[in-house]
């Protein structure tokens, strides 16, 4: 968190600026520099230079930054094609991991991704239950029989696993 000050000027804003100006500086950093003479400190960096863990928490800040006309187009058009807050997309790209554009039809591939996840259990749910006719009839010439539908109904289970895991992941990266 950042610690704010508010000063009263007192009319020397115009003088102020103009030694901020002819050192290239913004006035904030100006006083930043002064403050920090007057307390015989050495400058040093607030923002830190190590990785962000930002799925640590989920508390969000609002922060407002000053981009020239242009610039505010491309973050805003840039963040909706990926499909995330402007915040969440300058985050990413602090953190070094830009997000992905996403596939036009994304809305539609998940849709078919969990229509096929559904289709699929209710598969499996009849596989279980054709399992358990078979396990009434005692013939043993219906083993082989069995051992298929015992490891096509494993292989449907881990399938469900993975593609609701996946389900899960596009739906949470939707609402980003």
């Amino acid at each position: 968190m950042r610690d704010r000050v508010t000063i009263d000027l007192r009319g020397i804003r115009p003088q102020l600026q103009a030694q901020a100006a002819k050192r290239q500086m913004t006035a904030a950093a100006f006083v930043r520099r002064a403050v920090t003479a007057m307390l015989d400190a050495a400058p040093h960096d607030e923002g830190g230079s190590g990785p962000i863990d930002s799925a640590s928490g989920t508390q969000v800040v609002k922060v407002t930054l000053r981009l020239p006309p242009a610039h505010a187009v491309l973050l805003a058009s840039r963040a909706r094609v990926a499909d995330l807050s402007q915040g969440m997309y300058v985050a990413r790209l602090i953190d070094g991991t830009p997000a992905q554009p996403r596939a036009p039809d994304h809305t539609r591939a998940v849709a078919a991704l969990m229509a096929s996840t559904d289709r699929l259990a209710v598969l499996s749910a009849d596989l279980n239950a054709f399992m358990r006719l078979l396990g009434r009839t005692p013939r043993s010439e219906l083993e082989p029989c069995r051992a298929n539908i015992r490891s096509l109904a494993g292989d449907v289970r881990v399938h469900l696993a993975s593609a609701a895991a996946l389900v899960a992941a596009l739906r949470a990266t939707r609402g980003r």
